[in-house]
């Protein structure tokens, strides 16, 4: 039999056996989840079959509407949330979307677009776009669109004509397009505190947060009115609100 210094010698050298492996076991398993590449997630479908779509749902019942692309309907923040037509049709989609729209369709090309087409507006929710190849793409999950984080700096400041009202998918005006191409936002909610009518030919001044890139200008509306001299501003709804002034009892609460 053993004794009891052989046994804890021994029981030691297990020990440190188990701890070895264990360590050699989890560095492999380490350097093998760091080679390996995970494909990105995306919400977008190709088909380059062109005759048969990958996706689950079957978008070639959905009205379509055929036409030229004016050009990009940019986001404040620098990505793709829509095209306009030549025959003035808003398209709409998630900017997810927009991500694989900018690298497949071009302003002056020709595109078939089937989604959900407003009732009395040239306003259609995109979900599948064929571009002059025949190559299509589908919108995989449009619930799952989302803005990147707010981008900072000076305000842009454009003027000029409005060419084209653009409304949201509850019908309600949320921009224009002007007649240079830059997109301006305005929240609906703030449409009845300009104290005049949104309509193709108006002169506008605004000045907001924006973007500009080569899709082109766009801006959320801050100071907005017909002439330099005379412009409202606007409720920022991001912005923090005042804090307790300063020595005040609630200067030091911090809320829970």
């Amino acid at each position: 039999m053993f004794s009891n210094i052989e046994k804890n010698k021994w029981l030691q050298g297990a020990a440190y056996f188990l701890m070895v492996i264990t360590f050699v076991t989890s560095h492999i398993n380490n350097v093998s989840a760091k080679t390996q590449k995970k494909a990105p997630a995306s919400a977008v479908a190709y088909d380059d079959n062109q005759n048969a779509s990958v996706g689950v749902m079957d978008l070639s019942v959905l009205p379509a509407v055929k036409g030229s692309v004016k050009q990009y309907l940019p986001t404040p923040y620098g990505n793709l949330g829509g095209l306009l037509l030549n025959d003035g049709t808003q398209v709409m989609f998630s900017t997810m979307f927009g991500e694989a729209v900018k690298s497949f369709v071009r302003p002056r090309q020709e595109v078939t677009i089937r989604g959900l087409k407003a009732r009395k507006l040239p306003l259609l929710q995109a979900f599948l776009i064929e571009n002059k190849n025949g190559r299509k793409i589908e919108e995989d999950s449009p619930e799952a669109g989302f803005s990147p984080v707010p981008i900072t700096g000076p305000d842009l400041f454009v003027q000029g004509q409005i060419a084209q009202l653009l409304h949201n998918l509850q019908g309600q005006v949320m921009g224009v397009v002007l007649k240079d191409g830059t997109v301006v936002y305005i929240r609906p909610s703030d449409i009845g505190k300009l104290g005049f009518e949104l309509q193709p030919g108006v002169s506008l001044y605004v000045r907001g947060m924006g973007s500009s890139t080569s899709m082109g200008k766009a801006l959320q509306a801050r100071l907005i009115g017909q002439t330099q001299n005379h412009m409202i501003e606007l409720l920022q709804i991001n912005a923090p609100p005042f804090g307790a002034p300063a020595g005040s009892p609630a200067y030091d609460y911090i809320p829970q």
